[in-house]
């Protein structure tokens, strides 16, 4: 079996699942409709999205829920039900776990920050350099970054860019950037790119085609503090449907706190 029909595949079981999210996907009804066996699919599902179908599910039921928060009125239980929870509680939760802020947060916070171009946005957020400390220093270079593109590259541990990175880093006017290394574990390094007048709303509720390019590297290793790897290499390209969508809200968070800083500062 090839890998276009196997990547079709999955692009036509994730087409089932975005049609209707508030419905529960049995691994068993996802596997028929790939015909595959469960165990084929699962190990070609992981091996194509880096994730499993349910996270994957998940994923999805977020980001539709941070779109509904931003570009709708209603209200966070009616949203809760439409994505497929029946508990506010859990939805609540998983929200939090997946955005790394409360579904009431990130409504306001899309709100505050609309008006801030990435520019102004990531320029409060950019972390500092790291130190010139080599093992614990990844360094990052992204192949296909276009011209005047912003990118954001951080350590998750899964393929879905998901709540707070490990490490994170920005590049602009450079296809290069340094990540100071976390925490010890397995991480997989995603990065994202896009250009600096993208509205940040856009960039954190939608999927359109071409709005940016993806890339990941894994698995990066870190034990006892030091990076198994002193550099990598991200093929950038544009998104796909069988990409996890960018749930993440980490550098609008960095960015609010660094202005409320700045303005307490002053």
């Amino acid at each position: 079996m090839s890998d276009d029909h196997r990547l079709r595949a999955v692009e036509q079981v994730l087409s089932k699942i975005r049609r209707d999210l508030s419905r529960t996907h049995s691994l068993d009804d996802l596997a028929q409709t790939a015909c595959f066996s469960p165990f084929h699919f699962l190990r070609v599902f992981r091996g194509i999205t880096a994730t499993t179908p349910a996270r994957f599910l998940a994923a999805l039921r977020i980001a539709e829920a941070k779109r509904l928060l931003a570009v709708t009125n209603l209200d966070i239980t009616t949203i809760c039900m439409q994505v497929g929870y029946t508990s506010l509680g859990t939805f609540s939760h998983q929200f939090a776990r997946h955005v790394g802020v409360s579904p009431r947060k990130f409504r306001r916070l899309i709100s505050e920050m609309a008006d801030q171009s990435w520019e102004a946005v990531l320029d409060a957020a950019a972390p500092p350099p790291p130190e010139p400390e080599p093992a614990r220093t990844l360094r990052v270079r992204l192949n296909n970054l276009r011209p005047g593109d912003f990118a954001l590259i951080g350590l998750f541990e899964s393929g879905i860019p998901q709540g707070w990175p490990a490490a994170c880093a920005m590049a602009r006017g450079t296809s290069e950037a340094d990540l100071a290394v976390g925490p010890d574990g397995s991480y997989m390094a995603l990065a994202m790119s896009f250009p600096p007048d993208v509205d940040v709303e856009d960039l954190m509720t939608s999927d359109v085609p071409g709005l940016c390019l993806v890339g990941s590297y894994g698995h990066i290793q870190v034990r006892g503090g030091h990076v198994t790897q002193s550099s990598i290499v991200i093929d950038l390209r544009p998104r796909r449907p069988s990409d996890p969508p960018i749930v993440f809200v980490s550098p609008l968070l960095a960015a609010q706190e660094s202005l409320l800083d700045s303005t307490v500062g002053t």
